[in-house]
């Protein structure tokens, strides 16, 4: 898809050209690692096989050392080392190296925020929506893995701003209200919001549609239907919120037990689903955090 630009055709209104910036800067933003976009592409097909997969890894040393790096760290607590990308992939399954690659992927864009405060906040939020959609995972019938990926991928748009605005993170750390009020207030001060943002640059990077749509609508009111992607990740992105693990610190969130009559019903049996564990699993999970970037 190509980069959209500032027009320069002679009397076009000077709103016209402000609202194009945004893109203008997103666009100069580094492309999400290259060979994440190609691998997350190969493995949203059905056909994907670990020999290609591990070619793939392999034609950036780089990359397949940090998948490495990540595959023995405590995140899987793995009994033997794993020592090498072709044994990653085969004993960790597709879907985990999927989710292993986009952490590599965002580790790049975290590490480049110059405002490491609110760069290590947003990571943590990721993580927490992350482990709270995998958490969820069953009551909407998705695979664990795919959740969890979703979830990690879900506020990419909050860390494009954060890379393209050195003046967001005095927003994030000011913002007050909903997160419908802080949309609208990323909108009135970069003529964008992180959504947009997220939807913007899933598309010029080329990244699986799936990521589009979570990074796109991921603040819209819950459906709760059982199935879709999307709104498992709002509610996992609520959750996280509600238990202390935000993008900006001083927004307002629901309490966590009031999240919990939005949990479908019908997959699995609301009953089954506990808070406290949750809760306690963010807490264990990111306080001992073993792949913060």
């Amino acid at each position: 898809m190509p980069c959209m630009g500032v027009s320069t055709k002679s009397g076009e209104p000077n709103d016209a050209k402000a609202a194009a910036r945004p893109s203008e800067r997103l666009c100069k933003l580094p492309v999400f690692r290259p060979v994440t976009v190609r691998l997350l592409s190969l493995l949203s097909s059905e056909d994907a096989d670990a020999v290609a997969v591990t070619a793939l890894l392999n034609s950036d040393p780089a990359f397949s050392a940090e998948i490495l790096t990540l595959a023995n760290s405590s995140l899987y607590a793995r009994r033997s080392r794993i020592d090498t990308v072709h044994r990653a992939v085969v004993v960790l399954g597709m879907e985990r190296t999927r989710a292993l690659a986009v952490t590599v992927g965002l580790h790049g864009m975290v590490r480049g925020i110059q405002s490491k405060g609110a760069g290590l906040d947003c990571w943590r939020h990721s993580r927490a929506t992350a482990i709270a959609a995998q958490w969820l995972a069953p009551f909407y019938r998705i695979h664990p893995e795919q959740a969890y990926t979703a979830g990690l991928m879900h506020d990419i748009g909050r860390l494009g701003m954060l890379s393209a605005f050195p003046e967001y993170p005095d927003l994030l750390s000011s913002a007050v209200g909903s997160n419908q009020d802080l949309l609208e207030r990323e909108k009135c001060s970069f003529s964008t919001n992180h959504c947009e943002a997220g939807f913007f640059l899933t598309r010029i990077w080329g990244l699986p549609e799936e990521f589009s749509d979570t990074a796109s609508q991921h603040h819209a009111p819950l459906t709760g239907e059982i199935g879709d992607r999307t709104d498992l990740v709002r509610l996992a992105c609520l959750f996280a919120q509600s238990l202390g693990f935000k993008a900006a610190s001083a927004i307002d969130c629901c309490p966590a037990e009031s999240l919990v009559e939005s949990i479908p019903q019908g997959a699995v049996p609301r009953s089954r689903f506990s808070l406290e564990g949750l809760a306690d699993r963010l807490q264990s999970e990111l306080e001992r955090d073993s792949i913060m970037p």
